[in-house]
């Protein structure tokens, strides 16, 4: 039998082209897109606690991580925390501002009075009142994110597609609501609640690597139809 005579560096050095070129071919040149993830709670602040003991803040650390490591080739990727620390909604705006994110999601797990609950949950800035706002009020206008609602919304949509097709969950919520992670933002913004922590079936799935890959990857399909639109 023939022998090519490509050893395993020259195989894995061919791979690594054929990936750039098909990461070029889908729009991802020069500059990647900066993607911002903004793990929900940490430190002090646990979110939801699960039956079982399972805190809110971990999922959505770990959720964080395997989406990177998923969006890693074809996107730059921030985090607001990469470990366990407490942080104000304030200074995660200012990170991604200041990581000059073309998007932002902010990943939570729910909760709620209803163990029986198992939907995914998506949010964004509610549209204002009329054309003027009151400076003087908490109406989460400042900073510029007023004019990234439309595309906020078309994040969403792209988000919701995929994680629609998700084995196991009820359904996909989309709400509009005063959002405190998009004050000041001045990107896109989508909060992401991928299931119920209170209900201990779902506490138990949201425990596994596996599950977290399959939601990651669920996400990371909305996120680069988006980019790609």
């Amino acid at each position: 039998m023939l022998k090519s005579g490509r050893g395993p560096k020259a195989v894995a050095l061919v791979s690594a082209c054929v990936m750039v070129l098909l990461l070029a071919a889908a729009g991802y040149g020069g500059e990647r897109p900066v993607v911002v993830l903004d793990p929900g709670h940490g430190g002090e602040d646990v979110g939801v606690t699960g039956s079982y003991g399972s805190r809110e803040k971990d999922v959505a650390l770990a959720l964080a991580l395997e989406l990177r490591r998923q969006l890693g080739l074809s996107c730059d990727v921030r985090l607001t925390r990469e470990s366990d620390s407490t942080l104000s909604v304030m200074r995660r705006v200012e990170l991604a501002n200041s990581f000059h994110g073309d998007l932002l999601v902010s990943l939570h797990a729910g909760g709620g009075l209803s163990r029986d609950a198992n939907r995914i949950a998506l949010f964004v800035q509610q549209e204002p009142k009329g054309r003027a706002t009151d400076p003087g009020r908490d109406n989460g206008w400042d900073g510029g994110h007023r004019p990234h609602i439309s595309e906020s919304q078309a994040l969403a949509t792209m988000l919701e597609r995929p994680l629609a097709l998700l084995d196991g969950y009820e359904g996909v919520d989309y709400s509009a609501v005063p959002l405190g992670i998009a004050r000041g933002a001045g990107m896109p913004v989508v909060l992401l609640e991928v299931g119920n922590l209170t209900n201990p079936r779902e506490e138990g799935r949201l425990e596994s690597p596996e599950h977290l890959r399959r939601v990651a990857a669920a996400v990371a399909a909305g996120i680069d139809a988006y980019l790609l639109r």
